[in-house]
């Protein structure tokens, strides 16, 4: 296994046909069946918005990870394809009165294909990195978290990690309620919020280490600035060739007429890619109007070892 493959998409809770407002059965049915459609299958699904269980996602015996994973594997069966994926799930925000159902949560989730194991994540106690500029919003303000998971490929091999987050939308109070679809990456909570991200890629990746997710952060945007200025490198914009300017025009996510490049996929520069496409917002295809983001799907090279390493630790989705 020399050729690794890792999309990011946040999948709006499943709720998109409701705006949000509520998972339906369709839409997670429709983001099983486009996700089953790609080819090659991602090795490294990393998920944003996943509910668990609540009003809101469904107050289902199941959370929505286990539930989407189950269409995912009958979407795959009904296409001929043999592989199944192994889930994590990141909690982040519960939101609720009391020890009743909550209204609403929210979470991250990466999905590994059966080419890797997973060596070690941080589900129990994802890093938070939420920064609130307001002491009195921290009971209300949503929780923003880094998952990780270690992974290595079964035959043996380098180990990678995967970081996967969502970022907060720039402040309110500071850039306007009007112009924050215009200034997305440029809030001070966003910045706060990135070096809580890089604090937390230090701390726990022994190696080569590739982030993704939804930032809320354009290209050439200050918190933009900030991850790559860290050494990272935008794997869509260094696997085609473009310029962060250049990224501009790709939209990766709507609010309403506003298209936005706001979904990356960040990594150490040794992650050797191959190509990265960007589905974008407009574009025909599985995942049209299944979420109001497109998932990023990058390849690299990733050598492995002729011989097989022990057998990884179980972890719980």
């Amino acid at each position: 296994m020399d050729d690794w493959t890792v999309m990011t998409w946040n999948v709006r809770y499943f709720g998109h046909g409701l705006r949000g407002l509520r998972a339906t059965p369709s839409g997670m049915r429709r983001a099983a069946e486009a996700l089953a459609s790609v080819v090659p299958l991602p090795d490294l699904v990393a998920l944003q918005e996943v509910e668990t269980r609540s009003l809101r996602g469904g107050l289902h015996p199941q959370g929505q990870l286990l539930r989407f994973l189950d269409q995912l594997h009958r979407a795959l069966a009904r296409a001929g394809r043999p592989e199944r994926f192994r889930g994590v799930y990141f909690p982040a925000h519960r939101y609720g009165l009391g020890r009743g159902p909550a209204v609403y949560t929210t979470g991250l989730a990466v999905l590994v294909g059966p080419r890797l194991e997973i060596v070690a994540d941080n589900a129990a106690s994802p890093d938070e990195i939420t920064h609130h500029r307001v002491p009195w919003t921290r009971r209300v303000k949503q929780t923003r978290v880094v998952g990780h998971v270690r992974v290595r490929p079964r035959e043996g091999g380098r180990p990678l990690d995967l970081f996967n987050t969502h970022l907060s939308l720039p402040a309110f109070l500071e850039v306007g309620p009007h112009r924050v679809h215009a200034r997305m990456g440029h809030g001070s909570n966003q910045l706060a919020e990135v070096q809580a991200v890089l604090d937390a890629l230090s701390r726990r990746s022994d190696g080569a280490a590739v982030l993704v997710g939804d930032f809320n952060t354009a290209p050439g945007s200050a918190a933009y600035d900030a991850l790559t200025g860290a050494g990272l490198v935008d794997a869509f914009a260094h696997a085609n060739d473009l310029a962060p300017q250049d990224l501009h025009g790709i939209g990766t996510a709507g609010f309403a007429a506003a298209r936005m490049h706001i979904d990356h996929i960040f990594s150490d520069p040794d992650v050797a890619w191959k190509q990265v496409h960007a589905h974008q917002i407009d574009d025909e295809g599985p995942f049209r109007g299944v979420s109001d983001h497109t998932p990023k799907v990058g390849s690299f090279h990733w050598p492995t070892l002729a011989t097989p390493l022990v057998d990884a630790p179980a972890v719980s989705p």
